[in-house]
């Protein structure tokens, strides 16, 4: 097996978008311009089987690989030929060493990065010292009904939306335009304190974005804006990308009336999974909870050289 950096994007993404949806997609990829790293995995020098992605940053003198910005994990995909249940195992097995080698070879100072739900055999991982964490997402099955879906709401969530309509919030789909969005989230990911990452995120909305991979909700009374959520989708899954309310408006249900209109436009364009795309911090995970989801853990692989990791230790305990 053989694991090397690949510079066709067309070569990557025919094989990448079919295993792991739009974050596999060239329009996706293309919002980091030439900061992505895409490194395949091939069967011999010829055949590409799988994939994988990342940024290699320096700074303050320090080699860092992490993920993308608003990308949920690496990409991971490849494919096994094995029949036999032994032998896709050690198929697997033998490919996430050969990751593991190829990462250890990179020489960073700090890697943290995360793995597609159905990637868990992370035991070469551990075993080369990195710590290995669970995190976890939420996902809506939309197979069922609308109704038999917001029957699973939360009581509370079902009134505060209640009274959200009742106070005549109306929710439009893409009644503003993308650049107007942007700066909505800019504004909105600054007050709350999160990182922006600003060249990307223009990017999403206006280089990736359009009708057949993301739409945008807005909410309004009276031609005044309330909030926004912005998700991406494929022929499959259908993501929570973005959310912002006005936290002056004095008006309940707004973020909940919004979600809600999410699960629903998902479900209307085809989409079997509504994914709310990590849930970690406890207030937000919480919030998310009250829509009846499924719990599902996906795993982050973090490792540093020994100062940095004891500086960690004090700063990121949750996962150094």
């Amino acid at each position: 097996m053989i694991l090397k950096p690949i510079k066709d994007i067309d070569l990557f993404t025919e094989k990448a978008e079919p295993a792991i949806g739009v974050f596999g997609s060239k329009k996706w990829l293309s919002v980091y311009g030439q900061q992505l790293e895409l490194i395949g995995i091939f069967k011999d020098e010829h055949q590409l089987i799988g994939g994988f992605y990342f940024l290699k940053t320096r700074k303050y003198g320090f080699n860092f690989i992490k993920l993308p910005p608003y990308t949920p994990h690496c990409g991971l995909f490849f494919v096994s030929e094995s029949k036999n249940r032994s032998s896709g195992n050690n198929f697997s097995k033998e490919v996430m060493n050969d990751i593991c080698t190829y990462f250890n070879a990179q020489k960073s100072s700090l890697t943290i990065l995360a793995f597609p739900s159905d990637i868990i055999d992370l035991q070469p991982f551990i075993w080369d010292k990195y710590k290995v964490i669970p995190n976890y997402t939420y996902r809506i099955d939309l197979n069922r009904t609308i109704e038999d879906i917001k029957s699973n709401f939360d009581t509370k969530h079902r009134n505060v939306i209640n009274k959200a309509i009742k106070e005549e919030i109306v929710v439009t789909e893409d009644s503003i335009s993308r650049e107007e969005l942007y700066k909505f989230f800019k504004g909105s990911l600054k007050s709350a304190g999160a990182n922006v990452y600003e060249e990307e995120l223009k990017n999403i909305f206006l280089q990736f974005s359009d009708a057949s991979n993301s739409f945008g909700l807005i909410a309004k009374k009276d031609d005044k804006f309330y909030g926004a959520v912005f998700c991406v989708y494929d022929k499959n899954n259908c993501y929570y990308l973005l959310g912002g309310t006005d936290k002056n408006s004095g008006i309940q249900g707004v973020n909940n009336l919004l979600i809600q209109k999410s699960i629903e436009k998902a479900k209307e364009i085809g989409c079997t999974t509504f994914d709310f795309e990590g849930s970690m911090l406890k207030g937000v995970e919480k919030f998310f909870r009250g829509f009846g989801p499924e719990l599902i853990p996906y795993y982050t692989v973090n490792k540093a050289i020994l100062p940095l990791e004891i500086l960690l230790k004090y700063k990121k305990r949750e996962i150094f």
